[in-house]
């Protein structure tokens, strides 16, 4: 079975980033132990 998801935060830091936030939620699927690859696209 493939999943796929797409982390789009409604805040951000004051400067309107979501890096730590798209940071977390990678941390939270490599953590899981389950195969997993990360892409920009």
């Amino acid at each position: 079975m493939i999943v796929a998801f797409s982390v789009s935060p409604s805040g951000g830091d004051p400067d309107g980033g979501v890096s730590e936030a798209v940071a977390r939620a990678v941390r939270v699927v490599r953590e899981s132990g389950l195969p997993n690859s990360t892409n920009g696209g």
